[in-house]
């Protein structure tokens, strides 16, 4: 990126909703840019993410009209984006498909403001791959001028694409991982006669949590529990196939927490799983990490490549089987809590000042 900002660059950030593992980046980019985030979604959405508290930079939600469909979201209307780009030096953007950031980069190219695409998806995480799917996707990532994959598997999906390789900055997908630590360690809970498991998420189909359930009552000793903590449309199923297994005093269902509730139910687990059939990234992973928890992750999360050489992580194919076996070896090297976790090198504030470098900023 070549062109020459003033002192203090504006930038306009594009999202979908206030997701609360980018706000440790955000108020760190704004510490030296002057940052404004804009949300195309209402603030009341779907996943309960209430406004940024305790920011330091500005933000702003267009309330576009949407449509969620299992894991798909489509994002409709595109007012109110040149009125927000008119005073920006760069725009950054997640979710190509999405027309209001397709007409942000066409916008952002015709006043020759210099534009960043956020690409997380994966060849396996996919979803359309036609003839032209792949044209207009192609086309899409021509108009920005850099892309930012996070983790080797969404850049072998960018060059898939055909973004040419100097135009890919490759970093990785953070959450406050110090936050995570410090409160483990202040609430941790080291005394239990079994094994503790733990699964955080939505409770829909690609989650696999069904299998989860069948492999934890495979291998199984008379003192696991497993704690499954999230909600979804597959909240009263899965409690029916736990009553039919008759696991109900051993799989505990906490319904959805928020990040301290989820936070604390970390510090009393041991082993986290997630055994997605598809995942882009999967931060929970992070979270449970930096907590200090051994880690059973599926191959088909994007985050499996990342963590997968870290202390305390076994990856497995997502089939009852394989998540059963991984269970069983997580249980078996148990020592005790990671005392210093790798995950916690890679922080927000790293990812920021990865970001600025890469745009020469």
């Amino acid at each position: 990126m070549t062109k020459k900002f003033e002192e203090n660059p504006r930038i306009v950030w594009l999202t979908n909703l206030p997701a609360p593992y980018r706000i440790p980046v955000w108020n760190k980019l704004a510490q030296s840019f002057d940052l404004n985030v804009v949300f195309s979604l209402k603030q009341d959405n779907y996943r309960g993410w209430s406004q940024p508290k305790n920011q330091n930079y500005s933000y702003k939600f267009l309330n576009n009209f949407s449509l969620h469909l299992n894991s798909l979201e489509l994002v409709f209307g595109i007012q109110g984006v040149k009125g927000v780009l008119e005073p920006a030096d760069i725009l950054i953007a997640g979710g190509w498909e999405s027309s209001i950031v397709i007409r942000a980069l066409l916008i952002a190219r015709k006043m020759s403001i210099p534009s960043v695409l956020f690409y997380e998806s994966t060849l396996n995480s996919r979803r359309f791959d036609g003839f032209l799917a792949r044209k207009f996707r192609s086309w899409v990532f021509s108009l920005a001028d850099h892309v930012v994959t996070v983790g080797k598997a969404s850049t072998e999906a960018a060059l898939d694409i055909g973004v040419p390789s100097e135009k890919i900055v490759t970093l990785f997908n953070p959450v406050d991982v110090q936050w995570f630590s410090n409160f483990a360690n202040r609430n941790r809970v080291e005394v239990s006669r079994g094994h503790r498991f733990i699964y955080v998420g939505q409770l829909i189909e690609r989650k696999n949590v069904a299998a989860l359930i069948d492999a934890f009552s495979n291998i199984r000793q008379p003192d696991d529990l497993l704690t499954i903590v999230g909600d979804g449309p597959l909240s009263l199923g899965l409690a029916a196939q736990v009553k039919f297994l008759g696991l109900e005093k051993v799989i505990r269902f906490t319904g959805h927490c928020d990040q301290e509730q989820v936070a604390l139910e970390y510090s009393r687990s041991d082993t986290f799983i997630l055994p997605s059939t598809e995942e882009v990234w999967g931060l929970v992973a992070n979270e449970a990490l930096a907590s200090g928890l051994h880690a059973v992750i599926s191959s088909k999360a994007g985050v499996s490549e990342f963590v997968q050489q870290m202390p305390g992580v076994f990856i497995a194919e997502p089939t009852t089987n394989e998540i059963a076996k991984a269970l069983e070896l997580s249980r078996a090297q148990w020592v005790g809590h990671i005392s210093n976790p790798e995950i916690l090198s890679y922080t927000p504030e790293r990812f920021a000042a990865g970001l600025t470098e890469a745009l020469s900023l």
